[in-house]
């Protein structure tokens, strides 16, 4: 418990150590975000009781299905967030001791804060959602958190498959299944029993997870392939021999395509799609995954194509062409995936995307190139470790352009929008370029002297 707590009170000092102003406004606006969308699904759980057009358990079972797919996806998008390696398995402490020291401080976090105030002020807002479904909802944010962390450790660890520990958490993730087939537990509890159920699914889900983690042996490596084929472009090698820069882009560009998937398996099945019902569903359908995730700090990812431009000429205008290197493939991939996506499951929306889509590009390509700038951030950490990769304030400010660029949906006339945006993100960065010279120093000693 001493180690727990010790732990818990360095990730609360750790949270405001750096950029404290930002993180707080970060922490209020969420907190304002979990005041919002208490009300709105207390007022939805009242229409429900009133009108009866939904009935009560459908929109808490929306609830935890809010829950369980936002703490899910808030570990990939807009950036990934890796596994607390919070104690190195060169210290000698048992790996179940580990395991349980891990686990809350993890769940000691700003965001998950946020979304259990949110749960709270709908408890106390809505008579219709009681003690037991807060719980219950308590226990699908674990489960959640549990499945984000299964992921996180297949992605960063090398997994012995034929091992015991994983052929352990094969037959324990197999129960939970299996118990989550027959009583679901987004599923509103009609009675306490469901309650025993989903704790016991929950714990052999953890069960799972820890067989996992001890499965898991070492951090997966890097491993750079050169080519001497003259003909294979520079960006293409940067894509290539780039591996944790490839890696961020490549889960981006697969959460791109699942969420694409699921809508276009919703539109073959029902003949609408899941932007119908949820708007921000259309961010998706622009390219500001992969600016969250690397473009946001080209300079952090390829500090190496910085310093070469730097020392052979260091000008704004080839500053500019070197940023657009690296974005040409990662891009072309994005692009590819939207283009099957409307070609066969969205004829309907298309000239809408099309001009989204380049118009997202246009805002966010010189946006990125300013954030890469003015607020790096150095990528450090073994190859597969995804902490602090992009800038919060960018990655928000990006998010809130794309918003902007979705208004046209309300009314035709808001495309006027477009060049205002797109004039306002070119003049910012033509400001910056132009100033380059004067954020040479502190970009360097921030890329290249963190670590001496």
């Amino acid at each position: 418990m001493d180690l727990i707590l010790f732990s818990l009170n360095a990730r609360l000092d750790g949270f405001f150590r750096q950029n404290k102003l930002q993180r707080v406004l970060l922490l209020g606006g969420g907190i304002v975000l979990s005041g919002f969308y208490g009300w709105l699904f207390s007022y939805l759980l009242e229409q429900a009781r009133t009108t009866g057009d939904t009935s009560v358990s459908e929109v808490i079972g929306y609830i935890n299905l809010f829950v369980l797919g936002i703490t899910i996806i808030r570990g990939f998008f807009p950036a990934y967030v890796p596994k607390l390696d919070l104690i190195p398995k060169l210290y000698p402490i048992k790996p179940l001791k580990r395991f349980w020291v891990e686990l809350p401080v993890e769940l000691f976090s700003p965001f998950n804060f946020i979304l259990v105030n949110f749960l709270f002020l709908l408890f106390i807002l809505a008579p219709e959602y009681t003690f037991m479904h807060l719980l219950q909802s308590i226990m699908v944010l674990l489960t959640a958190h549990v499945t984000k962390r299964s992921l996180q450790v297949m992605v960063e660890r090398k997994m012995r498959w034929l091992h015991i520990n994983f052929l352990s958490a094969v037959v324990l993730g197999a129960a939970f299944v299996a118990l989550q087939v027959r009583l679901p537990m987004y599923n509103p509890a009609s009675s306490w029993f469901d309650l025993v159920v989903h704790m016991a699914a929950l714990g052999a889900f953890l069960g799972a997870n820890y067989f996992l983690e001890l499965a898991a042996f070492e951090p997966k490596r890097k491993v750079v392939n050169y080519s001497h084929n003259k003909h294979r472009s520079l960006s293409w090698r940067l894509f290539k021999n780039s591996k944790q820069a490839r890696q961020l882009l490549l889960f981006g560009l697969g959460l791109k395509l699942i969420i694409l998937g699921a809508d276009a398996a919703v539109f073959t099945a029902k003949g609408i799609h899941i932007y119908d019902k949820n708007l921000t569903i259309w961010i998706f359908f622009g390219p500001a995954i992969i600016y969250s995730y690397v473009f946001n700090n080209t300079w952090g990812f390829y500090k190496n194509l910085w310093l070469t431009v730097e020392r052979a000429n260091g000008s704004a205008k080839d500053f500019f062409k070197a940023s657009l290197i690296p974005l040409r493939v990662p891009l072309l991939l994005d692009a590819a995936i939207l283009a099957a996506y409307v070609a066969f499951f969205n004829h309907q929306d298309a000239v809408f995307i099309l001009v989204m889509y380049v118009a997202t590009v246009l805002v966010l390509t010189p946006l990125g190139i300013l954030a890469s700038f003015v607020s790096p951030k150095v990528v450090k950490g073994s190859m597969m470790s995804f902490s602090a990769k992009t800038s919060y304030l960018y990655n928000m400010l990006s998010l809130l352009l794309v918003g902007l660029l979705l208004l046209p949906l309300l009314h035709p006339l808001l495309y006027l929008l477009y060049p205002v945006l797109i004039l306002i993100a070119i003049l910012a960065m033509v400001a910056v370029l132009k100033q380059n010279r004067q954020y040479k120093h502190e970009l360097f000693g921030r890329l290249f002297k963190a670590d001496a």
